[in-house]
């Protein structure tokens, strides 16, 4: 790879500042003349946040593209009064949103090559390298919603808990959860993916039965069909539990936890790590059953997600890459006020009923509920958003 010298570096850069400014004269923040002080300017490294004088107006960030800087600058071109720092500074970030990363360093060494350091360029090189510097360390994907520690298991910072023999050992106080939860459910760049823990009819599904709520998905199986993990996580439990039969539960790296009950045969022990699509068992009819199916339930901190808002068991996939929690009495509801890729969002308007939207929208009342988590004789309000699905 041929390296451009450093003069051309800091021609790339101060370039455009001169050109506006219109002398070569190098002004601090207030628009002195600053001749002296920049002969005996100290030279620097390139890798230190030097800030002479700084006047940061307009803070930069990684998303900006050229053509960004380039419609604010022509804004601010047709003003009255031209902010000239301003511009000049913007005319700085919109150069080096030109460069690759690794070129950035050599535009600070390059500056300190010239005769006299061009304080408000140098400015405005540090703002923009500190700026990036700050995002690329930012969290990202999971980690982005996740409070980070250093427990080896998946989000521990939301649970402090590891419990090997409790299905469900911890409920989050919902009375204290007054706010929306965003958790992201795949994550590419940490290859975390998505794969449904079987594919089947759904035989039962989330809400009231039987006298009292039944807290998952019920999906037809035969005995000894493989169930998969739907996430990348770590086995929390694998054991023979209560009304569960055989049941493994696993807790993933964005602080859900997903359980699979009523196997014949267990394939993961606690502290296994599993990624989406590793067999965790083999499907059955064991514990409180009365046929072979998988009893598949999603959970945060202990609390109920119904699986059918997250999870579409017909195709195989997820409605969402990111869904967004919050309280609906006893459970977490996924909330559909945000249309996403894919997704079908439906405004309730006036003199609207379940089976006129049903109707019309080409789906059936039992999905409408099921996406909604929706109550059976529940009245519909007007602006109200359903998900129809994807």
């Amino acid at each position: 790879m041929i390296k451009l010298p450093y003069y051309i570096f800091a021609g790339l850069v101060l370039l455009p500042l001169f050109a506006f400014s219109g002398n070569g004269n190098t002004t601090d923040g207030n628009g002195d003349k600053t001749k002296d002080e920049n002969r005996s300017a100290k030279r620097d490294t390139a890798s230190a946040v030097v800030v002479y004088n700084a006047d940061a107006k307009f803070m930069p960030t990684a998303a900006y593209d050229v053509a960004f800087y380039t419609d604010m600058i022509d804004s601010l071109v047709r003003l009255e009064h031209i902010p000239v720092h301003l511009v000049n500074q913007l005319n700085v970030y919109r150069n080096l949103t030109k460069r690759k990363r690794s070129e950035l360093f050599h535009v600070v060494d390059s500056i300190f090559q010239t005769p006299m350091v061009p304080k408000p360029v140098l400015n405005a090189v540090n703002i923009y390298l500190t700026a990036l510097e700050r995002e690329l360390a930012a969290p990202v994907g999971f980690y982005a919603h996740v409070p980070q520690d250093d427990s080896p298991y998946p989000a521990n910072a939301f649970y402090k808990d590891w419990n090997t023999n409790v299905a469900n050992p911890m409920r989050n106080n919902l009375a204290a959860f007054d706010s929306v939860l965003t958790l992201q459910l795949v994550d590419h760049d940490q290859n975390c993916g998505f794969e449904v823990p079987y594919q089947g009819i759904l035989t039962s599904h989330f809400g009231w039965r039987w006298g009292r709520n039944h807290n998952g998905t019920d999906i037809n199986l035969d005995v000894w069909d493989p169930v998969k993990a739907a996430f990348p996580g770590v086995v929390r439990v694998s054991k023979f539990y209560k009304g569960y039969g055989r049941v493994v539960v696993i807790r993933h790296h964005n602080g859900l936890e997903t359980l699979y009950a009523h196997l014949h045969r267990l394939k993961v022990k606690p502290g296994d790590e599993v990624e989406a699509g590793d067999v965790v068992g083999l499907g059955g009819s064991s514990g409180n059953s009365t046929a072979s199916h998988l009893h598949f339930e999603m959970r945060f901190q202990g609390v109920p997600i119904n699986p059918a808002t997250v999870i579409n068991f017909g195709k195989g996939t997820l409605k969402q890459e990111v869904i967004r929690l919050e309280r609906d009495g006893p459970v977490l509801a996924v909330v559909p006020d945000r249309e996403t890729p894919g997704e079908i969002v439906y405004e309730v308007q006036k003199g609207d009923y379940l089976y006129k939207i049903a109707r019309e929208q080409g789906v059936t009342i039992e999905d409408i509920r099921t996406a909604n988590n929706l109550k059976r004789n529940q009245n519909l309000s007007v602006g109200q958003k359903l998900r129809l699905g994807t």
